[in-house]
């Protein structure tokens, strides 16, 4: 009978003494999780507050984020340089139809 006793006591000794460094180990991984998301996080907040002391310069408006529909290689009319206009011209609806028939010919 006493040999029954003491195989039970050894097992749950040792039942226990592995419930202990599950215990443990757990608590050193908890510890590690935890120590890594206050590292991310504080990482985070520095990059933050760096971003806003260093990069609030951005005074100017952004560039648009899409092209002209209109092709580059094109001029508007109202940018021809002024050396391709002719100096004298006169729009046609000023001047009457029987002047300009009557000094051609």
């Amino acid at each position: 009978m006493g040999t029954e006793k003491r195989e039970r006591q050894k097992a749950n000794r040792a039942l226990k003494h592995q419930q202990e460094v599950q215990a443990v180990a757990r608590k050193k991984l908890y510890r590690k999780v935890g120590l890594g998301i206050v590292a991310v996080a504080g990482i985070v907040l520095f990059v933050w507050i760096a971003s806003n002391v260093v990069g609030g310069d951005d005074d100017q408006p952004a560039p648009p984020a899409t092209l002209p529909d209109t092709p580059i290689d094109t001029v508007p009319l109202d940018t021809v340089p002024l050396d391709t206009v002719p100096l004298e011209t006169v729009p046609l609806d000023t001047v009457p139809l029987e002047t300009t028939a009557t000094t051609q010919g």
